[in-house]
């Protein structure tokens, strides 16, 4: 008898395939003398539409609100698709099968993809989960001999359910009242309409942000600089400013103390998803959507743990692995520590992202910043030598005000050569008691407006919303846990970065230099959801947020939540049936004239097209296109550029993984608009 092991993706069917010994390859799957290994293609099944649940095509007008179906899901519309589905089926009821085993990725989603495919299999085998932090060889044989009971995992499963039935609700009975009262496609969701709206805010706020000038008082000499930050003066109140330096300038400044300490400073904590595309963005300027693929790509080669994870903690029973990563590491300077970044109060379902034992190589660019930047993060955990920085406070009195002076050196780098962090220590050469002369004087100064939202804003945002601060942080670590344990955030680390891409492409935001800005369509979003009075914005959110956690965490059963969003569904419908709303039209931009028709040329989500095109006329360039199995990505500004008939540069990445630029025209052949490649592009200065 057989083990039939089904695998989310093929990626990870491969995986089990190369750590469970030698398999003979068939259509759709591997088999051996002890295991057959299968996959899916991450979902095969999806929730019916409306038009399935009504039997005919339907205009969105005529749909009664609330939608409420007795759900069912059906398998995708696709030629793959079934037929990977249906060999699944026929090894599920294989007579020489008689165990299952889950493998789907170690998350809810993972959890529902493969339960799905075995529920409408019809199969009544026992079925077993293999739960894999990593895939590298080592971990999965160690897990298939330790394979626990897929009941185990059902309250996975029904969060993951629920998840899929409210979302679809709120989805599908939202977007079809917003594109039926906005006269224009309005998508809406769940996680999507809070994202929107904080970025509409902050937009709202810089453009309606009027300067103010000031005054604060300040002394420079001898290089030594004193400002009394937390008194300010209006514009109005100058004569008073001048008064009070004056009132200053009457003493001298007296050296009251010079303070020195050296304390020992912990390492930042290990990487979750979110923290690790923040530093990323950041410092890399890599977007998040690019840096989830690659990670996720690293976690299938099995050289990153699971990443899809909102905890910087390790668990307990981790301990091992961690000594075996070090070894498997060869520093001299690291050292296991038994330290409090082990704490299985603070981790969900998923520990913080590490490196395996399994070293990489022949890595792409990209890949080795990613890869080099979870291994900087993990040494800098376990390094031997404790980091001690120098500090020092110089105290000086200017009358009865005080001043301090502050900074840092280093002692011991410790997790600093992992690290970069800098520390300024450009004190002035004083000892205590010492005097000098000071000219303080009104400085004018301008309030700056907010800031934009940036990708790790945005991040920090979802998840702590109710932080007090930009830098959204709570009081404690206590506290973070707790809330982010009961639901207290928007979306989930694996979800986020998707939804954040799909209010993109659907032109409700956009993204430039990790900032982003509220487009047209995003600020009618807002409004259409005000003045139809539809709250789904940061506390609503959270409601359904802590209800998803309470279905995990067995207090709220999957039904009692759809009663809760049914209700709420029929509050928005009867509010919003008797509001007219104003008739959306997008004022579009015209990106050039077409060289077949002499048109405008218009952009939507997918592409920049001919507004001639209800006239016959067919020129269009792809956002996205196909060259030799690549995917180049035309931009607004390349795109004006072809249409002119000029080359632009684009990217592409060679066999071995590594970026190129080349340049690219447009040769119109017929009916066909197509990029042709032209010479490469030499990025070295000349001397």
């Amino acid at each position: 008898m057989k083990k039939l092991i089904i695998a989310e993706k093929p990626s990870l069917a491969m995986n089990v395939v190369k750590a469970l010994g030698k398999f003979e390859k068939n259509e759709g799957y591997f088999e051996n003398d002890r295991y057959i290994v299968s996959f899916a293609y991450g979902h095969l099944f999806k929730l019916k539409d409306i038009n399935d649940y009504i039997g005919q095509k339907t205009l969105w007008s005529d749909i009664e609100l609330p939608f409420i179906p007795e759900f069912e899901f059906r398998l995708k519309k696709d030629k793959g698709i079934k037929e990977q589905f249906s060999i699944l089926k026929k090894l599920i009821q294989r007579k020489d099968v008689d165990e299952i085993v889950n493998c789907g990725d170690a998350d809810r989603e993972g959890q529902l993809i493969i339960d799905l495919v075995i529920k409408n299999s019809q199969g009544n085998k026992p079925v077993k989960r293999l739960w894999l932090p990593e895939q590298t060889e080592e971990t999965i044989r160690k897990a298939i001999n330790n394979l626990e009971d897929n009941f185990k995992y059902r309250n996975l499963h029904n969060e993951g359910l629920a998840r899929t039935y409210i979302d679809w609700l709120l989805g599908i009975n939202l977007t079809v009242l917003l594109t039926v009262k906005g006269s224009s496609l309005f998508k809406a969701g769940r996680v999507l309409i809070p994202i929107v709206k904080y970025i509409y805010d902050r937009d709202m706020k810089i453009k309606n942000f009027v300067p103010e000038k000031y005054y604060i008082l300040e002394s420079e000499t001898n290089g030594i600089k004193l400002a009394i930050q937390d008194l300010k003066y209006r514009q109005d109140e100058i004569l008073k400013a001048k008064e009070k330096s004056e009132e200053l300038n009457q003493f001298k400044a007296k050296v009251k103390e010079i303070e020195n300490k050296q304390i020992k400073k912990a390492p930042p904590k290990l990487f979750s998803l979110s923290k690790l595309q923040s530093k990323l963005s950041k410092e890399f300027k890599m977007n998040f959507d690019k840096s989830l693929k690659i990670i996720q790509e690293l976690y299938e080669k099995g050289y990153l743990t699971y990443p899809r994870t909102n905890t910087e903690y390790l668990s307990v029973n981790e301990k091992d692995r961690v000594k075996n990563i070090i070894n498997s590491l060869n520093e001299e300077t690291l050292e296991f520590k038994d330290s409090k970044i082990f704490n299985d109060d603070k981790i969900e379902s998923h520990s913080a992202i590490t490196i395996t034992a399994k070293i990489p190589d022949n890595l792409s660019e990209d890949e080795e910043i990613i890869y080099k930047t979870v291994k900087n993060r993990f040494m800098a955990n376990f390094t031997k030598e404790d980091t001690i920085i120098n500090q020092t406070v110089i105290k000086i009195n200017v009358g009865d005000e005080e001043f301090q002076l502050r900074g840092e050196s280093v002692e011991k780098s410790g997790f600093l050569k992992f690290e970069n962090i800098e520390f300024k220590n450009k004190l002035p050469n004083l000892k205590q008691g010492d005097e000098f002369d000071i000219d303080f004087k009104p400085i004018e100064k301008v309030t700056a407006p907010p800031s934009k939202i940036t990708e790790e804003t945005l991040s920090n945002y979802l998840k702590n919303p109710f932080s007090k601060d930009e830098k959204q942080e709570y009081e404690t670590d206590e506290e973070a846990y707790k809330l982010m344990l009961e639901g207290v955030e928007i979306g989930t680390e694996a979800t986020r970065t998707g939804i954040i891409q799909n209010a993109i492409k659907v032109g409700y935001l956009s993204l430039k230099k990790q900032s982003f800005s509220i487009e047209e369509k995003g600020i009618k979003l807002i409004e259409l959801l005000d003045k139809l009075h539809i709250d789904l914005y940061k506390e609503k959110n959270i409601e359904f947020s802590k209800s998803l956690k309470k279905v995990y965490n067995g207090y709220q059963t999957i039904d009692e939540l759809l009663k809760k969003t049914e209700e709420e569904l029929q509050k928005i419908v009867k509010t919003s049936n008797n509001t007219e709303i104003e008739v959306f039209k997008s004022q579009k931009e015209i990106i050039g004239k077409c060289p077949k028709c002499g048109g405008d040329i218009l952009e939507n989500s997918k592409s920049y097209y001919c507004g001639n095109y209800k006239s016959g006329c067919n020129f269009s360039i792809w956002k996205e296109t196909n060259y030799f199995g690549q995917k180049l990505k035309i931009s607004k500004a390349s795109a004006k550029k072809i249409i002119k008939g000029d080359k632009v540069p684009l990217k592409l990445k060679s066999k071995e993984g590594k970026e190129y630029e080349a340049y690219f025209a447009m040769k119109i052949n017929g009916d066909y608009v197509n990029l042709e490649r032209g010479d490469f592009v030499n990025r070295k200065k000349k001397q």
